[in-house]
């Protein structure tokens, strides 16, 4: 995916975690003023499951403006497998 700028980047941040964290069990979680962000442990594993279904919501959540054929196409198979 070549999209870059506004959302694009936290999809890509979304999927990359999809392809790394699968079954962490270790997570640190740091405050940030009203923010808090969970860090976790890279695992090299892919998600899979419901853990799977729930990223691949924050992809296609924030890919929302990707618009043209190749968007649709990708975007059906992202749906498809969030089912």
């Amino acid at each position: 995916m070549k999209r870059r700028g506004g959302f694009a980047d936290y999809a890509k941040s979304y999927a990359q975690a999809a392809l790394e964290l699968g079954d962490s069990q270790n997570a640190v979680v740091i405050s940030k003023g009203n923010a808090v962000e969970v860090l976790h442990q890279k695992t090299g594993k892919m998600m899979v499951g419901e853990e799977l279904k729930v990223q691949l919501l924050y992809v296609l959540s924030n890919l929302g403006s990707w618009r043209g054929k190749r968007a649709r196409e990708v975007k059906n198979v992202l749906k498809e497998a969030a089912k």
